[in-house]
């Protein structure tokens, strides 16, 4: 039984230490070493209570990016007008050196298997995806463009692009 009271000590030691590294993770400055240039346009993910303004709509093609449960973490939504059978997803750059973000993780996490469409019609419906680059609250602007790949003839297009100010999720 003494043995347990030696052991509980260092347990403890442990875990604080290992707390104490979990969160003292130094920070990429993506976002500080890539500042939004002023003037620059772009729009802000929607949290998930909100609802978008229906005259602010462009029902030609329509992207809408919502924040998810935390910084970095985000999801899709995706009005398109008709299509074939294929599959939708995205590509995300940093806006102002072009810098892919996530690229892999994005175009794996924000694929969605579609079937042909005949009208204007939702594609996407709230579709997760990360960006890892930059950390909570060091914002900075991001191109997101939504791709297109036919499932018949495997060639892949850019649908729209619209550039949002996002911010990384530290991992």
């Amino acid at each position: 039984m003494k043995k347990i009271w030696y052991i509980l000590p260092v347990i403890l030691i442990l875990v604080v230490l290992a707390l104490i590294l979990l969160f003292s993770k130094s920070s990429d400055k993506f976002g500080k070493n890539h500042p939004i240039p002023e003037g620059l346009e772009y729009s802000l993910p929607l949290d998930s209570l909100s609802t978008p303004e229906v005259d602010t709509l462009d029902f030609s093609s329509w992207l809408v990016l919502w924040n998810d449960i935390q910084g970095g973490i985000y999801k899709y939504d995706f009005y398109y007008s008709p299509l074939p059978a294929g599959e939708i997803f995205l590509k995300c750059f940093e806006a102002t050196e072009n810098i892919p973000l996530s690229v892999k993780e994005i175009q794996e996490r924000s694929k969605v298997q579609i079937d042909s469409t005949a009208s204007f019609s939702q594609l996407v419906n709230k579709q997760q995806f990360s960006i890892y680059e930059g950390d909570w609250e060091d914002y900075y602007a991001a191109r997101i463009e939504v791709w297109f790949r036919d499932a018949a003839t495997n060639q892949e297009r850019k649908l729209v692009e619209k550039i949002y100010r996002v911010e990384g999720w530290m991992r």
